[in-house]
C-alpha cells in the first residue's frame, strides 16, 4: 500500500448500500453484526470519533505516528547540523567561557526544530494521505454525515447478499436506507 489509499475514494465505486443512523450505540451494534455476518464494510462515516469501531472493523493502525517520528528526527538532525556548523565550523566564538562543542544552550533550538518539523510533516502527510488537498470537493455520501448522522457504506458485488445486509441494517436501527449507483442515490 502506498501513501495514498485508493480504497478511500468513493468516486470509483459501482454500487453501494448505505445505512444512516442517529445513535452511535445502534451503529456499533449494526457494524459488529455486519462483520459477524461476513459482510465487507467499505467504511463507516461519523461526524465524531466513535470508540471501538476500528477494533470491530479490524482497521489497521495508522502510519501517521511513524511519519511523525521520521519528521521529528529530520528536524532534530537538520537543527543539530545547522547549530554545529554555525557554532563550531563557521564562527566559533568563546563567549563567557562556554564550551564551543555541544552545550545546554543547544537544547531549546533542537527541541523547537523537532516540534516544528513534526507538526508540518504530519499536517502535510495527513492531508496528502486523505486527499484533502485544496480545491478537491469532498465525496460525501450524505450531507448530514458531517453534522449529526452516521453512515455505514457496504459495496455490493459478488458474494454480497443485499437483502441480508439491508435486513441487518434495518433491524439495528437504521433511520434511512439508501442505494448509491453511478453517483445517484435512491432511498430504499
Amino acid at each position: 500500500m502506498g501513501i495514498i489509499d485508493k480504497n478511500l475514494s468513493l468516486r470509483n465505486r459501482n454500487r453501494m448500500l448505505l445505512g444512516i443512523w442517529e445513535d452511535e450505540d445502534k451503529l456499533v451494534e449494526a457494524t459488529s453484526e455486519l462483520v459477524r455476518a461476513g459482510v465487507k464494510i467499505q467504511d463507516v462515516y461519523t461526524p465524531y470519533p466513535v470508540h471501538g469501531l476500528d477494533r470491530i472493523m479490524n482497521v489497521r493502525r495508522s502510519w501517521l505516528s511513524i511519519v511523525a517520528f521520521l519528521c521529528g528526527m529530520t528536524g532534530f538532525s537538520l537543527a543539530f547540523w545547522m547549530i554545529y556548523y554555525m557554532y563550531v565550523q563557521d564562527w566559533p566564538i568563546d563567549v563567557g567561557n562556554k564550551p564551543v562543542r555541544f552545550g545546554p544552550s543547544w537544547v531549546p533550538v533542537l527541541f523547537e526544530a523537532t516540534v516544528l518539523c513534526t507538526a508540518f510533516g504530519m499536517a502535510f502527510f495527513f492531508f496528502f494521505r486523505n486527499r484533502m488537498i485544496w480545491g478537491i470537493k469532498p465525496a460525501l455520501l450524505d450531507e448530514r454525515q458531517t453534522d449529526d448522522r452516521m453512515v455505514i457504506a457496504v459495496e455490493t458485488g459478488e458474494g454480497v447478499d443485499e437483502k441480508k445486509v439491508l435486513k441487518i441494517m434495518k433491524d439495528h436501527g437504521a433511520v434511512e436506507l439508501r442505494e448509491k449507483s453511478g453517483g445517484v442515490q435512491t432511498t430504499i
